[in-house]
């Protein structure tokens, strides 16, 4: 299936069922069967509902920079810049304390926004499961694509909450009354991850292999499988979805052409969304990207705005040269001993004095799935393999292959994730699921034993703003008291 990518309509689906408030913190809007009957009536509009689910989605990973805080700024391998002094607390220089957070509270505490992704690809699966396949020009395969869309999406929205904030509200249906939802308590995580995995083999089974990155494909869903697999160590299918990946025609860019992953469908990228530049589509942002960048990059940028590359990180883990570090980091203007990252350099001057940075973001790429069977072949008794693995990333970044075993390769795949992935939005995550919290120093001192088992590695919910709504709704363990 092919979509119709008309970009203005990106902007326009993404209001069809969010242009009203409700008390209710889900964001779900009251079914109408009046107006469903007039809008649910061929597949061109499920394929405008679908552009809005996706839409949807990078807005709310973009709110306040909140994929990067998650994943890189609360890792402390990447350090605010002085105008982002609200950040400095969630870092190591912080404590890696994520309960202060003034003016955020709404992107980095509350998961209201994801919601609203939820709702859209929960209306989409149920009102184009309803929908006679005479009403799609494709048919039958058409129909199947565009729900495969909606339980990608679903299942990747999810599993991202749920790395986020730890056990989530798991809502599988819309609401026909978003005025009088019942007071829900916190799903498991085991319950949550199955709906996920369902939604995956749905997406897997009816998917098929876009040569399009910004849109669900059977690769993107086979590389979620494992990710979601790993993430609840089932390493035996962790490995089986991401050789079933890397079957399917994903190539490592050469070193000297790495920027190229993201500046759009590069033969890397497994999932991206779209925000290149265009003058008639609002896909692109003036400052989502550009904190990344200095005024080398951005003519006349202040330095306070920028976010470096944490010094001690630097010179511990690129202490051999490579050519991966020359192509994805530059240094400050006046401190070559600062560098900042430019995976996200491709910048467009549209009207004079003022720039878009141009690139997609891309949120699953063929190095990390390699590197996550890495993980798995290690898990799995599977040690040279896993360092086959290993090696082949660390080739690509003009490094010497190594030899090392046991502990010390798990290690080193981290190690390698870290180098590969900074800016990326995951290394966070990482930590939480290979559990190197105890087993680094730069972590240890502050992820106490007590504060892992009470999951202090999760962010606070912002009980103020969701508990009214939510009676049964309870704060994670560790920040009741911190």
């Amino acid at each position: 299936m092919k979509f119709k990518y008309i970009l203005s309509l990106i902007g326009m689906s993404s209001l069809i069922f969010f242009n009203s408030s409700c008390s209710k913190y889900l964001d779900l809007k009251p079914e109408n069967s009046t107006y469903d009957e007039v809008f649910w009536k061929d597949g061109e509009n499920v394929n405008r509902a679908t552009l809005g689910a996706y839409a949807l989605l990078r807005n709310s990973l973009r709110a306040d920079r909140s994929y990067f805080i998650f994943g890189d700024i609360a890792s402390g391998i990447v350090h605010p810049g002085t105008d982002d002094w609200n950040m400095n607390d969630f870092s190591r220089s912080g404590g890696y304390k994520f309960s202060y957070a003034p003016y955020l509270e709404g992107s980095l505490w509350n998961w209201t926004r994801f919601y609203g992704v939820i709702n859209q690809c929960n209306l989409i699966v149920e009102q184009a499961e309803a929908m006679d396949i005479k009403l799609f020009e494709g048919g039958e395969e058409e129909k199947k694509g565009y729900i495969s869309n909606a339980r990608f999406l679903r299942a990747y929205t999810y599993f991202y909450m749920q790395r986020v904030w730890g056990d989530v509200l798991l809502v599988k249906e819309t609401f026909k009354d978003p005025q009088n939802i019942p007071d829900m308590t916190r799903t498991p995580e085991k319950e949550t991850l199955a709906f996920c995995k369902e939604d995956l083999l749905y997406a897997i089974a009816n998917l098929q292999q876009n040569s399009t990155k910004s849109f669900a494909s059977k690769g993107a869903a086979n590389a979620l499988m494992a990710e979601v697999c790993a993430w609840e160590h089932d390493y035996v299918n962790a490995e089986k979805y991401a050789n079933e990946t890397l079957k399917l025609g994903y190539a490592l860019e050469d070193v000297k052409d790495y920027r190229k992953i993201w500046q759009g469908n590069s033969k890397e990228s497994i999932f991206e969304l779209n925000m290149l530049y265009s003058e008639s589509g609002n896909e692109f942002t003036e400052d989502f990207f550009s904190r990344f960048l200095s005024s080398a990059s951005i003519p006349g940028k202040g330095s306070g705005s920028v976010w470096k590359i944490e010094s001690e990180f630097l010179e511990t883990e690129f202490d051999e040269p490579e050519a991966r570090l020359d192509s994805m980091s530059m240094p400050f203007p006046d401190n070559a001993q600062v560098k900042t990252i430019r995976k996200y350099d491709h910048v467009v001057e549209y009207r004079e004095g003022k720039y878009a940075v141009s690139n997609n973001l891309v949120l699953i790429r063929l190095a990390d799935i390699i590197l996550l069977r890495a993980e798995a072949y290690y898990k799995n008794g599977k040690a040279a393999l896993a360092l086959n693995d290993l090696n082949t990333i660390r080739k690509r970044a003009g490094l010497k292959e190594i030899q090392v075993s046991g502990e010390e390769l798990f290690k080193e795949i981290f190690r390698e994730r870290r180098r590969e992935l900074i800016g990326e939005g995951v290394i966070q995550f990482d930590l939480i699921r290979m559990n190197m919290f105890e087993q680094l120093d730069e972590y240890s001192a502050y992820y106490s034993a007590d504060r892992i088992a009470n999951k202090g590695y999760y962010w606070p919910l912002d009980m103020r703003n969701l508990l009214p709504q939510n009676e049964l709704l309870t704060q994670n363990p560790w920040w009741k008291n911190h």
